[in-house]
């Protein structure tokens, strides 16, 4: 879908864009989009109204969020996975799950079940400014247990195929978890620092969120 850029107005890494466009955008809050202006981009709708949307962006794109320009949904973790919704409701914001580490695996012909423990970034970042993350894990203060929630995330992919992935090792740290849309298929990609990683399409996600300090 095609914009015109009215105004852009700032605040650290979100992005309150004035466009216009005959209508609101067709997304909700938490939509991973596809951005085109000089190059393509990714971005987080945080808000959308007929004349305004509140987007997240890394800030070294910022300067593309001007004229004409073409949003595409890339994915929806709140519309495509089932308990999404309790994720956001219990961080504020559905995770990219960067420098999270995968504490459980189990792979079958046609599913496959990770439990990640999320990292203190996840839970204590709840805006993700890293959208782009690098090898280097942002440095966050070490805070006693009782002070800081601490959650795992359980997904269960359903009806997976054309599964390419790394064994799993001692240590699994993502360094990102993308989902996007191919047709009837949705995939899944692992970027990691360390152990496994690669791809496989799936046709179905359940997500389950659990606090381990309970």
């Amino acid at each position: 879908m095609q914009i015109q850029v009215q105004k852009v107005e700032k605040k650290e890494n979100e992005y309150l864009i004035h466009y216009q466009a005959g209508g609101a955008l067709p997304f909700v809050p938490h939509d991973i989009v596809l951005i085109h202006g000089k190059q393509y981009f990714i971005g987080t709708i945080l808000k959308v109204e007929p004349e305004q949307a509140l987007v997240r962006i890394n800030p070294e794109y910022e300067d593309q969020l001007a004229g004409s320009i073409g949003l595409e949904l890339a994915f929806s973790p709140t519309v495509s996975i089932q308990g999404a919704d309790s994720i956001v409701e219990k961080l504020g914001y559905f995770p990219p799950f960067h420098y999270d580490r995968i504490t459980a695996a189990n792979m079958t012909k046609d599913q496959i079940t990770l439990t990640i423990e999320l990292s203190y970034a996840s839970v204590l970042v709840p805006k993700s400014p890293d959208l782009e993350p690098s090898a280097e894990a942002p440095v966050i203060p070490e805070a006693p247990a009782k002070d800081v929630p601490r959650y795992a995330v359980t997904f269960t992919f359903l009806e997976t195929k054309e599964h390419v992935l790394t064994p799993v090792e001692t240590e699994n740290i993502i360094l990102q978890l993308d989902f996007r849309y191919e047709e009837a298929d949705m995939v899944v990609d692992i970027d990691a620092l360390s152990g496994l990683s690669g791809s496989f399409l799936c046709r179905g996600i359940r997500a389950e969120i659990k606090e381990l300090n309970e």
